[in-house]
C-alpha cells in the first residue's frame, strides 16, 4: 500500500489530479531542453507576447516589406496620368544658306541667309483640346537681287487651338486614365492591407504553434514520468518476486515509446521557432537564428459556449474585407475603359482654330515686333476636320472586349462576395465548435485521470494488469493532447474569425 500511495501520488502531481487527504498540489512548469540550451550557451532570449509578435511582423516582416512597395508604384503610375495636362514650353532656332542659279535677266542669281527662332507654349487641356501659343522671330538677308531688301526682320505670334468634338473629346473621356489610374492605386492599398492581414493570421498561428509545441513537450514528458513509475513500480514487483521478470518487457516498451515521443517534440519546438524567426525578422541582426523564443501568452482558455450570430460578422466582411474592396475597384476601372472604348467608336470631328499676327520690317527688329504686337496684319482662321473609319472594326471590337471585362469583374466581385460570406460563417462555426470540443475534451482528461488512478490502486491490490494501466496512461495521453490540440485551434479560431472580417491588425503599444 505505500507503494500505492507513492504512485498515486507521482500521477497526480503529473497529471494534475488531487491527492486524497491533501490540498492540491500545482503541476510545475518544467524547462524545456530549448531554453536550457539557450541558458546554458548564453544565447539571447526574447519574451514575446502575442501583441508583441504583430507588432515586430509588422514592421520587419520581409514579404510586407516588398509588399509595401507596390502601392507606392501605383501611386507614381498616378502621378504620371496626371502629368498628361502639365504645360510644355518648347523652342528652337535655325540657321539656313541658300542659292539659287541665274535664270535670265529677270531672274539673277541670289543668295539667302537666314537665322530663325521659335518659342513656344503649349498644353492638353481637360476637353481633349491642345492649345499651342508661339512666337518666332527671324531675320532675312539677301544678296544679288535689287528686287528684294538686303536685310529683313520678321516676328509673328501664333495661337492655334485644336478640340475633338466626337471622337476622343470632353472631360470623362480625357480624365478616364487618371480616374483609373486612382483606382489602381487604391486597388493596389487595398492588396497590400489584404497582405498584411493575411501575414499577421500566420504570425498569429506560428506563435500559437510554438506555444502548443512548448506544452505538447510537457504533457509527452509527463507521460514519460509516468511511464518510468510504473516501470519502478513493475521492477519493485519483480524484486519481491510478485511479477515474473517477463512483465517488465511491457513497461520497458512504453518507457521506449514515450521517449521517442519526447524526442519528436523537442524537434517540433525547435522547428516552431525557426517558423516564427522567418515571420518576425528581417535578418538585419546577425544574431537572427541564436534567439531563444518565449511565448508569455498562456494556450489556457476556457471560452463562452454561447452561439455566434453569423449575420453582423458577414455585413461587417463585406464592408471590411480588403480583397472585396480590391475587386470594387477592379470593377470602377474597368467602367472607366469602357467609357473609353465607346468614345473610340464615334466618328472623328475636330474644331480647329488659329490665329495669328506677323510684322516685318528692313530697319530693325523692334519695328517688326511692335508690329506683331499692335496686331498690326491679323489673320485668323476656323474649321472642322471629319474622319470615318471604314467599318471600324478594331474600336468596335475594343468596345465588346471592354463590356465584357467588366461583366467578368463583376461576375469576380459576385463570387468573392460569396466565398467572404461562407468564410465567415465557417470561422464563426468553427470558434463554437472548438468552445464545445475544449468543454468535451477537459472532462476526457478528468475522467481519463481517475480512471489511471482507479487502475493503479486496482493494480496494487491484484484486481488489474499492468496492460490495462498502460492502456490508461496512453488514453489519459491521448486525451490531454487532444485537449491541448482543441485549445490550440480555438487561439488560431478566434483570429481567423478576424481575419474573416478583415479586423485583424496590430494592437496599439502599451
Amino acid at each position: 500500500m505505500v507503494m500505492a500511495r507513492v504512485a498515486l501520488r507521482a500521477i497526480c502531481f503529473l497529471f494534475g489530479g488531487v491527492v486524497a487527504a491533501q490540498a492540491p498540489v500545482p503541476e510545475p512548469q518544467a524547462p524545456v531542453p530549448v531554453d536550457v540550451d539557450a541558458d546554458r550557451l548564453g544565447a539571447p532570449v526574447r519574451l514575446l507576447s502575442l501583441a508583441e509578435v504583430l507588432q515586430l511582423g509588422r514592421l520587419h516582416n520581409v514579404s510586407l516589406r516588398a509588399a509595401e512597395l507596390l502601392p507606392q508604384q501605383a501611386r507614381l503610375d498616378l502621378v504620371f496620368a496626371e502629368a498628361g495636362f502639365e504645360p510644355e514650353l518648347y523652342g528652337s532656332v535655325g540657321y539656313a544658306d541658300a542659292e539659287s542659279p541665274q535664270r535670265n535677266l529677270f531672274q539673277p542669281s541670289v543668295s539667302q541667309q537666314t537665322i530663325d527662332a521659335t518659342v513656344g507654349w503649349r498644353q492638353r487641356v481637360v476637353t481633349g483640346g491642345l492649345f499651342d501659343l508661339a512666337f518666332q522671330p527671324a531675320r532675312y538677308e539677301t544678296s544679288g537681287s535689287a528686287a528684294f531688301p538686303t536685310k529683313q526682320y520678321a516676328a509673328a505670334w501664333t495661337v492655334s487651338f485644336r478640340q475633338p468634338l466626337l471622337r476622343g473629346a470632353w472631360t470623362d473621356y480625357n480624365l478616364a486614365p487618371i480616374a483609373a489610374a486612382r483606382y489602381r492605386e487604391r486597388q493596389a492599398g487595398h492588396e497590400f492591407d489584404r497582405a498584411v492581414q493575411d501575414t499577421l493570421l500566420a504570425i498569429v498561428q506560428a506563435y500559437w504553434e510554438l506555444v502548443f509545441a512548448r506544452e505538447n513537450w510537457r504533457v509527452v514528458g509527463s507521460a514519460l514520468a509516468v511511464a518510468q513509475e510504473q516501470l519502478r513500480i513493475t521492477e519493485e514487483r519483480i524484486r519481491v518476486r510478485e511479477l515474473a521478470p517477463r512483465d517488465r518487457v511491457a513497461d520497458e516498451s512504453e518507457v521506449a515509446r514515450r521517449r521517442e515521443e519526447l524526442i519528436v517534440a523537442e524537434n517540433a519546438i525547435r522547428a516552431r521557432e525557426d517558423a516564427l524567426r522567418e515571420l518576425l525578422f528581417d535578418g538585419a541582426d546577425a544574431q537572427l537564428w541564436r534567439y531563444n523564443l518565449r511565448p508569455t501568452e498562456p494556450l489556457d482558455v476556457q471560452p463562452s459556449l454561447e452561439p455566434v450570430a453569423f449575420e453582423p460578422l458577414v455585413d461587417v466582411a463585406l464592408l471590411q474585407r480588403p480583397e472585396l474592396r480590391s475587386q470594387r475597384s477592379a470593377v470602377a476601372a474597368a467602367e472607366v475603359a469602357l467609357t473609353e472604348a465607346e468614345r473610340d467608336t464615334l466618328p472623328g470631328l475636330d474644331l480647329i482654330g488659329g490665329w495669328s499676327s506677323d510684322g516685318v520690317r528692313d530697319d530693325g527688329f523692334a519695328d517688326a515686333f511692335a508690329d506683331a504686337v499692335d496686331q498690326q496684319y491679323p489673320d485668323w482662321s476656323v474649321r472642322l476636320e471629319f474622319s470615318l473609319p471604314i467599318g471600324n472594326h478594331a474600336a468596335r471590337s475594343q468596345r465588346q472586349r471592354a463590356a465584357l471585362e467588366v461583366e467578368r469583374q463583376r461576375r469576380e466581385l459576385h463570387a468573392a462576395t460569396l466565398r467572404v460570406t461562407n468564410e465567415v460563417r465557417d470561422a464563426a462555426r468553427n470558434l463554437q465548435s472548438f468552445a464545445q470540443s475544449i468543454a468535451a475534451s477537459g472532462e476526457s482528461v478528468r475522467l481519463a485521470t481517475t480512471n489511471l488512478e482507479t487502475e493503479q490502486v486496482k493494480l496494487r491490490v491484484g484486481a488489474s494488469t499492468a496492460f490495462e494501466v498502460q492502456r490508461r496512461i496512453q488514453e489519459l495521453r491521448e486525451a490531454r493532447s487532444r485537449h491541448l490540440r482543441n485549445q490550440l485551434d480555438y487561439r488560431i479560431a478566434e483570429s481567423r474569425l478576424l481575419h474573416a472580417q478583415g479586423l485583424l491588425e496590430v494592437p496599439a503599444p502599451r
